[in-house]
């Protein structure tokens, strides 16, 4: 019979930049996620965020029982199957140890854990990456697959809302412009954070270019690896 459906493996060397935890010569393996709020190119399984990257498990099977227990919450609902995939800037509470972590990019491109006090563990950035009409409304789709409707047309794609987890209702908003403070969160200048200075607009032949103004340098990068975190300063805490 024929093969339906993708791969359900995934090896390590053939593995996103993303998913880069741990050495390809350890294991050969990576636990795929399986289909969720995030592209495969910037999530990590569960699995892999409690063994790997929090070290919360030696093994798969101690770290599926973890999960299992119902211990970890992603955005402030239980999730328990070890292969739901976790995004950029999800937030992981641990009930038992009471901590709770921002999942962010470093400089190489890969998900890292970042601690976070626990009054920020209520609130997450959501990149708006398409804007539609919808029965003459206007929808936001966002990075982590959620839908909001609003009456503001000046948001943008690669403006950002400020929303409240697990109610999913937005605090604040902003769209992609100069002047406000900007993340990048892909590409060779993925981790840095600025002030936009420019937008150039963008045509058949050539992407929108941002140009970020960051405490060391300028960087430049294309539109679709920038993402707004707030007006003057950044709304949370990011490093």
């Amino acid at each position: 019979m024929a093969r339906k459906g993708g791969s359900k493996s995934l090896k390590r060397y053939a593995a996103p930049v993303s998913m880069q935890v741990v050495s390809v010569k350890e294991k050969k393996f990576i636990t795929r996620p399986e289909p969720g709020p995030h592209r495969l190119k910037l999530s990590l399984p569960l699995q892999v965020v409690v063994r790997d990257v929090l070290k919360l498990a030696e093994t798969g099977k101690e770290a599926r029982n973890i999960i299992k227990r119902s211990l970890i919450l992603v955005d402030g609902v239980v999730r328990t199957s070890h292969k739901f995939p976790v995004g950029l800037m999800d937030v992981i509470s641990i009930k038992e140890l009471n901590k709770h972590y921002r999942m962010l990019v470093d400089n190489k491109s890969r998900l890292i854990p970042v601690e976070i006090p626990p009054e920020e563990s209520s609130m997450k950035i959501c990149r708006i990456n398409k804007k539609y009409l919808y029965r003459g409304k206007l929808m936001l789709a966002t990075e982590d697959g959620r839908t909001f409707e609003t009456d503001d047309y000046s948001l943008n794609v690669g403006g950002s809302l400020l929303v409240k987890i697990p109610e999913c209702t937005i605090i604040d908003k902003t769209p992609l412009s100069e002047g406000c403070v900007a993340y990048v969160f892909m590409g060779k200048h993925a981790g840095s954070t600025g002030i936009v200075k420019s937008i150039s607009s963008s045509s058949m032949l050539r992407d929108s270019i941002v140009t970020l103004k960051t405490n060391e340098d300028e960087v430049s990068t294309i539109r679709d690896y920038v993402m707004a975190i707030g007006r003057d300063r950044p709304w949370l805490k990011l490093f």
